[in-house]
């Protein structure tokens, strides 16, 4: 709420449309990102797998916040890409413009499983679903672009990235046995390295990528699925308690990224803090907001790009 009121965006985007995928829970990110930009008086959509579900965040994310346009929800499940097809099609019959896509969505540290596709569950949810779906929106996302106001996608990203170079004889992070934290952190790398090709294939059509860490919460059902294990790689808990953000300073980040003025006409840039992130230092400890420097391969992105068109199977224009 703070960035909105710092950029002076309060009821000033009437005509904007956003869409945030995963915005369900109330404790999490995506909530606290759609009620901030709820009161920007834009046109807010969200994603949720059951109607119970989208209602519930709507009611969450529309308290004490007045805007001239209700929250609508799309219904879709991003490990079933028909369900992805059917939500596109139920957006595009409520609205003809797609100004920011922020892709919030995902599973962590889930057990070994497989999604409808097949794909392994962390890198199918978390970016062959939402490259699909960004592939079904970037018509829409790069007519609704003008030349002071280009579109945005906003991936959220995780400090997990660092631990996790993409491996493509590895993509189901099963070389010897099945490992949830390398699962995680590929996928999250993954998801810098699609939006730093959406910025390199359209950035000069208006159209830009960005990817936002909101740092480290752990209040969030991100971590539902892990066990106390799980908790044990993390190390000395304490450390992370120091640099635990709440919910609502996570989804700054987010925001700025998809709002500020700072970043008209920019992509391809990793965002923490409310700022661009720099590389990552061994002096921030666990958590910090630095990248690693295999965020910025350029031939392993591109690569990724067009193994996702086959993967997908939508075909490359």
């Amino acid at each position: 709420m703070e960035v909105i009121k710092d950029l002076h965006l309060d009821g000033q985007l009437s005509d904007k449309t956003i869409l945030i995928t995963g915005a369900t829970s109330a404790v999490g990110l995506g909530v606290a990102t759609a009620k901030a930009l709820h009161t920007t008086g834009a046109r807010i959509l969200i994603t949720a797998r059951t109607r119970e579900q989208a209602d519930a965040a709507i009611a969450t994310c529309s308290s004490n916040t007045p805007a001239t346009q209700p929250i609508e929800a799309i219904l879709m499940d991003l490990a079933d890409f028909s369900t992805i097809r059917c939500g596109v099609e139920d957006f595009l019959t409520k609205s003809k413009t797609l100004n920011v896509l922020i892709n919030n969505a995902g599973v962590m540290y889930t057990a070994e499983g497989r999604t409808k596709e097949g794909f392994e569950t962390a890198i199918g949810v978390n970016h062959f679903a939402h490259f699909y779906l960004f592939q079904l929106l970037k018509a829409t996302l790069l007519s609704s672009s003008t030349p002071s106001s280009h579109s945005r996608v906003v991936n959220v990203a995780s400090s997990a990235h660092r631990y996790a170079p993409l491996d493509f004889d590895n993509l189901d992070s099963n070389k010897g046995g099945y490992n949830k934290s390398f699962a995680y952190g590929q996928s999250k790398t993954a998801n810098i390295y699609m939006a730093h090709s959406i910025e390199t294939h359209y950035g000069d059509k208006g159209l830009h990528g960005l990817s936002a860490y909101p740092g480290t919460i752990l209040t969030t059902e991100m971590f539902r699925h892990l066990v106390p294990e799980d908790y044990a790689l993390f190390g000395d808990m304490d450390s992370w308690k120091k640099i635990c953000k709440t919910a609502d300073q996570g989804a700054a980040t987010i925001v700025w990224a998809g709002l500020a003025p700072d970043m008209e006409g920019k992509g391809a840039l990793y965002l923490a803090d409310v700022g661009i992130g720099g590389l990552h230092s061994e002096d921030e400890g666990p958590g910090g907001p630095g990248y690693s420097p295999h965020a910025y391969d350029g031939e392993l992105t591109e690569k990724l790009w067009k193994y996702s068109y086959e993967a997908v199977g939508v075909k490359d224009q």
